[in-house]
């Protein structure tokens, strides 16, 4: 059998098929564990960390190849800074409604230190993602 474009193009496509379902199918499973089950991220330690190292290889890789943030939308330099700048509190936010309507956290100087926890991690993970993309657009133009 002879391999085309055609034939590698559909194996690509499969194959992101599977990891998109079995990446999300992990995060699933990780908050059916926490939520429904109760158990603890200690006791689901091994499941979560093959989710997390999954998600930052997928995260540096696309960085490594110059794929911007906010890929498949177009947007300009302007709007990719806001996006940096507004996803983190987005993050944070998420996570202290998370933490309140599941009364894992109900006092405010705990959900202000998860708000910020979580916001400065996204912050810093996406201003480790416009570096990376930065030196390889001076490399590769």
């Amino acid at each position: 059998m002879k391999k085309d474009e055609r034939l590698n193009a559909s194996v690509k496509v499969a194959n992101s098929l599977g990891y998109v379902l079995f990446w999300y199918g992990i995060f699933a499973v990780l908050l059916y564990r926490w939520f429904i089950l109760d158990l603890t991220l200690i006791e689901t330690i091994d499941i979560f960390l093959v989710w997390i190292v999954a998600s930052l290889v997928q995260f540096m890789a696309l960085a490594s190849k110059g794929i911007p943030i906010t890929y498949p939308i177009d947007t300009t330099r302007k709007e990719q800074k806001y996006f940096t700048f507004l996803l983190p509190i987005v993050a944070g936010a998420l996570s202290v409604i998370i933490l309140w309507v599941f009364r894992e956290v109900t006092e405010v100087r705990r959900l202000l230190g998860g708000f910020f926890l979580t916001g400065f991690a996204t912050l810093t993970l996406l201003i480790i993602y416009r570096i990376i993309v930065h030196y390889w657009e001076q490399k590769n133009t």
